[in-house]
């Protein structure tokens, strides 16, 4: 049996209880309380003093392409796959993996079996089926049947508003739409369709269309990659507020994208002053995706990697540079994607019965000591486990 006692922790589940220990027993959470003893049967445990630090639940990153992104300037431009190490240290122990832009040489069957290894090495992770286009690649022939059939599955994906996929009606979003609604239905949790927003100056326009007339549908979207212009993120506030999330990509900002990308953590900090209802903001990394500029001919002139580590960055600047508490700045990597996704309280919270997934800031809120299931994967910033091929 496997036990570890965090002690004198700052705890904030994410709503702040103050200060607490921790009792982590194999992959759960066996108690959290203000003066835990440990029992006798569960010695000898790992005792971790996190006096003057906070302890959070693990980060959920619900957009990484685990396989590589990229690509859209060749072959060697294609991403290598997520190592390990990369979300351990940046705090993450849930990963949700899915396609980029390839989805020829890179398939769905791919993502499946690199969330498997990840999974093998520590993490938990889930997968989206889909891709870019229509019709949306699967492991089985049908994005309802990869629900059903395949417990990894809890989303999809498409890409609208983009010239790397054909132009999107409506009819054929909300088609998708319920083929991953009642996909869900059939697993029983609620399936979530990450929906890529592009360039174009259409934006989320299809996504209306789709919830006017199927308002239902709204709970089960999320677009991704709003902070990329203001109109974008303005059109994501509004579908916030008729009940789709929105997703704030902590990888894309000015350096990576271009000018008119807003800084994700005050996208976060705007979108919660403007009265959006605060559950139905989310942030994602992009991790491994391939962040590309694109001249008037549709040519790249700039690529570069998002980075998974951005998703701790910009939660730090919630709390720093924006003045967020710290339970606004972790619903949206935390309580919000686990309960978006049919995780929570497994995943997303500190109480007992949930998972051992722990992660214990410094005084700068960086991450200091991280548990994956129990196992302690991180401390004091370095990282103790890597994947089978890491060096």
């Amino acid at each position: 049996m496997n036990a570890v006692l965090v002690k004198n922790a700052h705890v904030y589940a994410p709503e702040d209880l103050g200060r607490n220990d921790i009792l982590l027993v194999n992959d759960k959470i066996a108690a959290l309380a203000p003066d835990i003893t440990l029992p006798a049967c569960l010695e000898p445990a790992l005792l971790l003093d996190a006096e003057g630090r906070a302890a959070v639940p693990g980060f959920i990153d619900a957009h990484v392409h685990i396989t590589g992104g990229g690509g859209e300037a060749g072959f060697h431009t294609q991403v290598p796959p997520l190592p390990l190490s990369v979300p351990l240290s940046g705090g993450v122990t849930t990963l949700g993996g899915l396609l980029g832009t390839d989805g020829v040489t890179r398939h769905v069957d791919n993502v499946l079996a690199k969330a498997c290894s990840l999974e093998e090495e520590g993490l938990s992770t889930f997968i989206m089926t889909g891709g870019y286009p229509l019709p949306s690649p699967t492991i089985t022939g049908s994005v309802t049947r990869d629900f059903a059939c395949v417990s990894k599955v809890r989303g999809g994906k498409i890409a609208i508003a983009d010239h790397r996929v054909a132009p999107v009606s409506a009819a054929q979003l909300a088609a998708l739409a319920t083929d991953v609604r009642v996909g869900g239905m059939l697993r029983g949790i609620v399936g979530m369709l990450i929906i890529h927003i592009g360039a174009a100056p259409e934006g989320l326009a299809r996504i209306f269309e789709v919830i006017d007339q199927c308002p239902y549908l709204a709970r089960h979207l999320i677009a991704t990659h709003i902070n990329r212009s203001p109109q974008a993120f303005e059109q994501a506030m509004l579908l916030a507020r008729r009940g789709g999330f929105m997703d704030v990509s902590s990888g894309l900002n000015s350096a990576t994208l271009g000018p008119d990308t807003l800084k994700p953590s005050t996208a976060i900090a705007v979108a919660l002053r403007s009265g959006v209802p605060p559950e139905q903001i989310l942030m994602s990394s992009d991790g491994n995706g391939s962040a590309a500029r694109y001249d008037d001919q549709g040519h790249v002139e700039g690529l570069v990697a998002s980075d998974l580590r951005t998703l701790c960055a910009e939660f730090r600047d919630c709390v720093l540079a924006e003045g967020l508490s710290m339970t606004q700045a972790l619903a949206p990597v935390t309580s919000n994607v686990a309960r978006a996704f049919s995780l929570f309280p497994a995943k997303g919270a500190l109480t007992a019965g949930s998972d051992a997934d722990v992660l214990v800031l410094d005084a700068d809120l960086r991450p200091w000591s991280l548990f994956a299931k129990g196992r302690h994967m991180l401390h004091e910033g370095r990282v103790l486990c890597k994947g089978t091929f890491e060096e």
